[in-house]
């Protein structure tokens, strides 16, 4: 509020318009606000200047003290977090190279483990023609057997016994193939077994050597990362004890905007128009003020 407003309330109110106390409460608790805000940014930007005024030089040296111990420490920061940042690489290298050997020995492992599963379905499939294969040589073991007992001596049944003792002799050879077949691929599968076995011992032991080789480094990345943090948070502690004292000087200047003294006067030309703003406030509120007291003796 400039005076001009101040007057139009104030003769509004002499003709029974007028705002609620409540209102003008609220309207100097949020200008006190902004103010406020002002001020400290006002001792954010101006501190440098009162080296020389006798009742901020001790802010001055506070400051400029708090500032270089917060350099201190962000050198140390950054220091720490460019050789984090190494050693994560380091870690990260390490993690995708062994990851590329676990992913080959993976690989490996899937093709036995899809070879040993094409072979139990060829023995599966063998086992069937064996079964079918011992059938028909009992069946032409019954065959003889029968024709043997109706007659001897009658040729064409001799030559019938010829035939089927022929087809015979054929299917125990195939039969006994086939025997050697699933004995050959039963062999195959437990060859792979082991290879799997052996694969999977690799992986375990991969993944355990990979675990002691970055325990170190995980350590010292923890390490640093909580030493990061730490110089964080004393930066942190620095920096909310600098803003006391900003304020200290943002809140002195900011009563002393109307002053004439040589010293003071060119720092608040110097931010001339942040100083604007906060005598603009000031006035407001002071206005808002008496809008309150005159509404009270109404």
């Amino acid at each position: 509020m400039n005076a001009f407003g101040y007057f139009l309330h104030r003769f509004g109110s002499r003709l029974g318009i007028h705002s609620s106390e409540r209102h003008r409460w609220t309207a100097i608790n949020r200008e006190t606000q902004i103010l406020s805000e002002a001020e400290d940014l006002l001792g954010r930007l101006a501190w440098p200047d009162v080296k020389d005024l006798d009742e901020l030089t001790g802010e001055y040296w506070q400051i400029r003290d708090l500032e270089q111990q917060q350099q201190v420490l962000r050198e140390q920061s950054q220091e720490a977090d460019e050789r984090n940042e190494t050693l994560k690489e380091q870690l990260h290298e390490m993690q995708e190279t062994a990851e590329q050997q676990f992913q080959s020995l993976r690989d490996r492992k899937s093709k036995r483990m899809e070879a040993a599963l094409g072979l139990m379905h060829d023995i599966e499939e063998l086992k069937g023609w064996k079964e079918e294969t011992k059938k028909k040589f009992l069946n032409l073991k019954s065959k003889i057997e029968l024709m043997q007992r109706l007659g001897q001596a009658d040729e064409k049944i001799s030559g019938e016994v010829e035939k089927t003792e022929s087809a015979m002799s054929k299917l125990k050879e195939e039969f006994s193939g086939d025997l050697g077949d699933i004995k050959a691929k039963t062999d195959q599968i437990e060859a792979l077994e082991k290879e799997v076995t052996g694969l999977n011992q690799e992986l375990v032991e991969g993944k355990a050597r990979l675990k002691r080789d970055t325990a170190e480094l995980n350590a010292e990345i923890g390490r640093l990362s909580k030493q990061i943090a730490d110089l964080s948070a004393k930066i942190g502690a620095l920096e909310n004890t600098k803003s006391g004292f900003h304020f200290t000087v943002g809140h002195f200047l900011s009563n002393h905007i109307e002053t004439r003294d040589p010293q003071i006067v060119p720092v608040l030309r110097k931010h001339r128009q942040l100083i604007l703003r906060i005598l603009y406030y000031r006035r407001s509120i002071a206005y808002n003020q008496r809008l309150t007291r005159v509404g009270k003796r109404r």
